[in-house]
């Protein structure tokens, strides 16, 4: 009994010495290890399976993940994620609050130096602000105009009568100066490397005319020279507003040190200059002016 015994030691030793090998070279258990690398022998790696099972994870759930609905809503708010022929892409344009058109309004009456209205409006040019500006001036003007020309008149009892033209020529210098004149300087700052977005310029002409609106409700006063004073100094409120913020983007498209930059900025400036005056002389000579 005790020499089997002794037989049977060296063979249970043998056993566990290759039970050990075997687990050694178990493939689930093999692991590989990067001896030039900087971490030296205590830098430890990853299985390839479970390398390459956390790539395919990976990919597999970036492209079946679906994505949320504040992503869908983003995409689709864009303007340019619609055909332009579709009201879903002006859509973002009329994207604003009373508060917003507010200050912006509030910001065209108080002109700064340099204009920074461009500025405020860049993250979020609407169209909301100067359609309804627009629409409010071109019924203002019809109405005001017309009461003017009735506590004016002096002629026979029942002789006075609606002036309706008013309105149709209101609505066609006011919607023309908000519209085409903007394409205008738009195709103009593009011919002289001066780009603008033409949204931009379409919201600072609209808001333009915001100081118009309480100028033409108190010229129904009867007193000519208060109706010039009102209209120039509404013509100059705007007039500063509006070539003040133009006179800072163009001073930052045409260094000082180009030759023929005075010249640009001449053109542009004086050009809307010109329009403007026009404007202001329409008003008085057409809508505030009474005999």
């Amino acid at each position: 009994t005790t020499l089997r015994r002794f037989a049977q030691a060296p063979m249970a030793a043998h056993l566990l010495e290759i039970d050990a090998s075997e687990a050694q070279l178990n493939p689930q258990t093999l692991s590989f290890q990067d001896f030039g690398s900087s971490g030296g022998a205590g830098a430890s790696s990853a299985s390839p399976s479970a390398t390459a099972g956390g790539m395919g994870g990976a990919i597999g759930s970036g492209m079946l993940k679906p994505q949320s609905l504040e992503q869908m809503q983003d995409v689709e708010g864009q303007p340019g994620s619609s055909g332009f022929w579709t009201l879903r892409y002006y859509q973002p344009l009329f994207d604003i609050d009373t508060i917003q058109v507010l200050n912006r309004i509030k910001g065209s009456l108080l002109p700064r130096p340099r204009g920074v209205f461009f500025d405020l409006i860049s993250a979020n040019p609407d169209l909301w602000g100067p359609f309804w500006i627009a629409t409010t001036l071109i019924f203002a003007m019809a109405v005001t105009g017309n009461l003017s020309s009735y506590y004016a008149y002096t002629g026979p009892a029942g002789g006075w009568t609606y002036n309706f033209n008013q309105l149709t020529l209101a609505g066609s210098v006011i919607y023309s100066y908000v519209t085409l004149l903007p394409l205008l300087l738009w195709a103009a700052l593009r011919y002289y490397e001066a780009q603008k977005r033409l949204v931009d310029i379409i919201c600072i002409y609209g808001y333009t005319l915001g100081v118009f609106v309480p100028v033409s409700i108190l010229c129904v006063l009867p007193s000519e020279p208060l109706r010039w004073l009102l209209v120039l100094a509404g013509g100059g409120v705007s007039a500063l507003f509006l070539l003040s913020n133009f006179h800072a983007h163009l001073s930052d498209c045409f260094p000082y040190g180009e030759g023929d930059a005075k010249r640009k900025m001449a053109t542009l400036l004086g050009g809307m200059a010109a329009c403007h005056t026009v404007l202001l002389l329409l008003f008085k000579l057409y809508f505030f002016h009474y005999a």
